[in-house]
């Protein structure tokens, strides 16, 4: 990077900076003006094509041309520039703004140095007539141009500041607002959740975690106690085995139930899951506990249904392949006895007696069916 890339990169810091409405540097080029007896003062920044003319009096110009600026020569130097007469400088003679409106014919500069050794641009004053300044006018207008650039910079840095401290307070928000959303869902939650750390200690909970070890152990959850203290003892070992593999960071299921001397016998789901920092590191886990006490209890009641559809299934087919047995039986003993009868006779109780098994079996499979799709 060269040196007029590090220069324009100083410039850009105060490029939205709004310097023209800043009172204490109006003043100073007011100032400027006087002691160097000129009606023209300006304080300017010089961009890679432009010269802008941020704080100024006594002429109108917001911004020239850089290859027409005067103080892009006054730079390229950290001396205090002067032209007494433009139309005896070779570098002005022709240049728009003397040979056109305004006419300017005397010129001097202070260049605005930045702590870090980056001119930014000048702190000028102009006349339209030649001029010269005395040598108390020339310590003054390099004081003024230190006592601009101070300004500027410190001006620069409370903007700065106040903007950092707005994106700190934003953030602040930010994180204020999703710490209550997270800390209301995590609260709001039906299932008992704790948080642990690293050496088994009780990080967190929640008000239902809170609400059943009051229950179960006439005890109150304390951030920093042993939690395993509140693990039955059947299973403890399981426990420690998938707290011990999610510190490694494997995610585990486990499945069961406990019962409890105060709140009977409870059916339950735990997950165990890695919980992270920012950076991504290990710091406990996160123990959620699903009470599924009524879902195993509907589920036990509709396998005691089917066991009963199936019973009286096998009741009901008992029930009717006894008679259907005893007419099979008299059939035949007419037909060995050679019993006449009328062949439709025969035919047809044959045929009920068919379309009764039929339906019996329909009826047994469609029972068996149900009470297996239950």
């Amino acid at each position: 990077m060269t040196n007029e890339d590090l220069r324009l990169l100083a410039v850009q810091r105060f490029a939205n900076y709004n310097l023209q409405t800043d009172a204490d540097l109006q003043e100073l080029i007011s100032m400027a003006a006087d002691i160097c007896d000129t009606p023209t003062a300006a304080i300017t920044l010089l961009d890679e094509s432009s010269q802008w003319l941020k704080v100024k009096i006594g002429i109108e110009h917001e911004k020239i041309p850089r290859e027409t600026s005067f103080c892009n020569y006054a730079i390229q130097s950290d001396e205090l520039m002067i032209v007494p007469d433009t139309l005896r400088d070779t570098r002005l003679v022709n240049n728009p703004l003397v040979v056109n409106e305004p006419n300017f014919r005397f010129y001097a500069a202070a260049p605005l140095i930045t702590t870090d050794g980056q001119c930014l641009g000048t702190l000028c004053v102009v006349d339209q007539k030649p001029h010269t300044l005395n040598k108390y006018q020339q310590i003054m207008l390099k004081m003024l141009s230190k006592q601009a650039i101070n300004i500027m910079e410190l001006k620069l840095s409370q903007q700065l500041l106040e903007q950092h401290q707005k994106e700190l307070e934003d953030q602040k928000r930010a994180i204020s607002e999703a710490e209550i959303k997270l800390r209301s869902f995590f609260e709001s939650s039906v299932n008992f959740h704790v948080l642990l750390g690293k050496k088994g200690e009780l990080l967190d909970y929640n008000k239902t975690a809170y609400s059943f070890v009051k229950k179960a152990y006439q005890a109150k959850l304390v951030r920093g106690c042993e939690f395993v203290q509140y693990i039955e003892p059947g299973f403890r070992d399981t426990f420690l085995v998938n707290y011990t593999l999610c510190l490694a960071g494997e995610k585990s299921y486990e499945e069961g139930f406990t019962d409890y001397s105060e709140l009977g016998r409870i059916w339950w789901e735990v997950s165990f899951e890695p919980a992270y920092n920012n950076e991504n590191e290990i710091i406990g886990i996160s123990y959620l506990v699903r009470n599924v006490t009524d879902r195993k209890l509907y589920e036990q009641k509709i396998i005691e249904q089917n066991q009963s559809l199936i019973k009286i299934a096998y009741i009901q087919a008992h029930e009717y392949r006894g008679p259907l047995t005893s007419i099979m039986g008299l059939m035949n003993l007419i037909k060995e006895d050679n019993y006449v009868a009328p062949p439709e006779y025969l035919q047809m109780m044959e045929t009920v007696v068919n379309k009764l098994d039929a339906k019996i079996h329909e009826v047994i499979n469609d029972v068996t069916n149900i009470a297996l799709d239950v």
